[in-house]
C-alpha cells in the first residue's frame, strides 16, 4: 500500500501577494499523519507543493511518479478548489488511485465537498492519522468503508449515495503519537518574514480550544476539549529538532500554548536544563487571560524571544459580542508584563466584527496605537465555514462571491454585515497601517528587530505596500 500525501499550492491562491513577504510553512498536519502512518508500516510519501513551487505540469509528473494506491490531500477553505483540480488531476495519470481529503474545509463541508467534486472519493473529518490508518488498511485489504469512523464517502450501493459515518473520538494520549515525518520535506525551502534563525520549525504541543469565539471553527474542527502533550514528549520532539535537523528557532503553534500554566513551567525548565543554542515564540497567539508575569520571565529565560496575542478588537462590547471571554484590561497588562520580561509582542486585530462600525473599529486602531506592540496585524474578517459568525453573515449578509477560493485573509473584503461595509473596512485596514507603522519610533524598532537579508526584504516589501496603500486613498 502506497499512500501520498498532497499539499496544495497556496500560492496560486495568494498570487498577488509579493512572493518575497508570502510564509511557507510546513505543512505540519499532513507529515504528523506521515509520521504515524510510517510508524504502522505504511509507505508514505509527502509532496508540499507550496514549498516546491510547483505548477500543475511538475504536480502531474510528481503524482503519476509516486504510483499511489491512495492519494490524499489538506485543504483550507481557500484551497479547497486546488485540490479538487489535484483530484482531478490524480484521476488521470493514476486511475486506480482513491483520493481522499481532509482538513478544516471537508471537516465543515464533508457532504459537499464530495458532491462538488466527482473525483474525490473521501472526505477525512477532524483528525486524521487513525482514520487514515484504517482507511489505508480497509483499501488494502478491500474490505467494507462504511463501518471507518470519521468519514464522508460515496456509497455504491445507493448510487453513489453520499453518507457520513459517525465522528470518531479525538485521540486523547497525544504522546502515542510519532513525531512529524520531516524528512520527507524539502526542509530548505521553508521561510517566514518573522523568522530570526534558520534551520527553524513549527512544532504542536497541544490541540483543542475550549473557547467558542464566534470568528473561528478551531472548537468544532479539533474539539473543546484541552489535549496536550507531556512535557517530556515534548522536550523529546524539541531534541530531536536540534540534535537531528540543527534546528535554531522553533515556532510553538498551538492555540492554547499557556492554558496550563504549571505544563508550561515544566517544559521552560525542561528547556533550561537542555540549554540548547535555540530560540522559541508562540507566533500563533496566545490569551492575555492565560499567562502571568512569572510566566513570561520563566519562558524568555527558557529561550522565548516572542509572545503574539490574539487581541481582535479594542471595543470591549464587541470582545464580548465575539464571546472572546477576554477584556481590554487583561489584554493590556498581559502586554505589559510581556514587554517588562524582556519579550517582543505581537497582536492580531480584525475589522468587521458582529457589529462593528466605524466608531467601534477606530477604537481598535487606537487601541492597537495604545498598546504599542512590535507588531500589529490588521485584518478584515474571513468567514469561516463552521464559525458562528459565518453562518449569521450567510443568513442575513450580504456575500460578494461563493468561489472558495476567494476566502482569505489576504483578499479584499468578501461580506457586508450590518454596519461593517465594505469601503469602510478598506479605510479602516488602510488608515490602521498607516497610523501603525508611520511613526518613527515604530520604524526604527523594526529594523532593530531584523536579524537576516529575507527579513529586511520581507519588511521593506510590507513598507512599500503600506505606502501604496496611502497613496491608493489619498488619490
Amino acid at each position: 500500500m502506497k499512500i501520498l500525501l498532497i499539499a496544495p499550492n497556496y500560492l496560486k491562491v495568494y498570487s498577488y501577494v509579493s512572493e518575497e513577504a508570502t510564509m511557507i510553512l510546513p505543512p505540519l498536519g499532513l507529515v504528523y499523519i506521515a509520521g504515524y502512518l510510517r510508524a504502522n508500516g505504511i509507505e508514505i510519501q509527502v509532496l508540499d507543493l507550496a514549498a516546491l513551487r510547483y505548477q500543475d505540469d511538475q504536480a502531474r509528473a510528481a503524482i503519476s511518479a509516486s504510483n499511489a494506491d491512495l492519494v490524499a490531500m489538506a485543504a483550507t477553505t481557500n484551497t479547497i478548489m486546488e485540490a479538487y483540480n489535484l483530484a482531478k488531476m490524480t484521476k488521470k495519470v493514476l486511475p486506480h488511485a482513491k483520493i481522499a481529503v481532509g482538513g478544516p474545509h471537508p471537516t465543515m463541508e464533508p457532504i459537499r465537498t464530495l458532491k462538488e467534486c466527482a473525483e474525490l472519493d473521501f472526505c477525512i473529518i477532524s483528525e486524521a492519522e487513525e482514520t487514515m490508518l484504517e482507511l489505508s488498511r480497509a483499501l488494502q485489504d478491500n474490505t467494507s468503508v462504511k463501518t471507518i469512523l470519521g468519514i464522508s464517502y460515496r456509497d455504491e450501493q445507493e448510487n453513489g449515495l453520499v453518507k457520513v459515518t459517525p465522528a470518531r473520538p479525538l485521540i486523547q494520549d497525544l504522546d502515542k503519537l510519532a513525531f512529524p515525518a520531516r524528512d520527507l520535506l524539502p526542509l530548505q525551502k521553508y521561510w517566514t518574514p518573522g523568522v530570526r534563525r534558520y534551520p527553524f520549525a513549527t512544532m504542536m504541543t497541544s490541540r483543542g480550544c475550549p473557547y467558542s469565539c464566534t470568528f473561528c471553527s478551531n472548537f468544532r474542527t479539533q474539539g473543546k476539549q484541552f489535549r496536550y502533550r507531556s512535557p517530556e514528549n515534548v522536550l523529546a520532539e524539541i531534541d530531536e529538532l536540534v540534535n537531528k535537523y540543527g534546528v535554531k528557532e522553533i515556532n510553538i503553534i498551538d492555540d492554547n500554548f499557556t492554558f496550563m500554566p504549571g505544563r508550561v513551567k515544566e517544559i521552560c525548565d525542561l528547556l533550561i536544563k537542555r540549554n540548547y543554542d535555540l530560540i522559541l515564540k508562540t507566533g500563533n497567539g496566545i490569551r492575555s487571560d492565560r499567562v502571568n508575569l512569572p510566566m513570561l520571565k520563566h519562558m524568555k529565560k527558557a529561550g522565548f524571544y516572542l509572545v503574539a496575542f490574539g487581541i481582535e478588537s479594542g471595543n470591549p462590547e464587541i470582545l464580548k459580542k465575539m464571546r472572546k471571554g477576554e477584556t481590554k484590561e487583561q489584554i493590556r497588562q498581559s502586554v505589559k508584563w510581556a514587554k517588562q520580561a524582556g519579550l517582543i509582542t505581537e497582536g492580531f486585530f480584525m475589522f468587521g466584527n458582529e457589529g462593528e462600525g466605524r466608531k467601534e473599529m477606530l477604537q481598535t486602531i487606537e487601541f492597537a496605537k495604545e498598546l504599542d506592540l512590535n507588531i500589529a496585524q490588521f485584518q478584515v474578517y474571513t468567514p469561516v465555514p463552521g464559525s458562528p459568525y459565518y453562518e449569521k453573515i450567510m443568513k442575513d449578509g450580504r456575500v460578494f462571491s461563493q468561489k472558495w477560493e476567494d476566502f482569505n485573509a489576504f483578499n479584499e473584503p468578501l461580506f457586508e454585515y450590518g454596519e461593517s461595509r465594505f469601503s469602510l473596512m478598506m479605510e479602516m485596514q488602510q488608515r490602521a497601517y498607516r497610523e501603525y507603522y508611520f511613526r518613527p519610533r515604530i520604524i526604527l524598532k523594526k529594523f532593530m528587530e531584523v536579524r537576516n537579508l529575507k527579513q529586511f526584504n520581507a519588511f521593506v516589501k510590507a513598507g512599500i505596500a503600506v505606502a501604496k496603500m496611502s497613496v491608493g486613498k489619498a488619490t
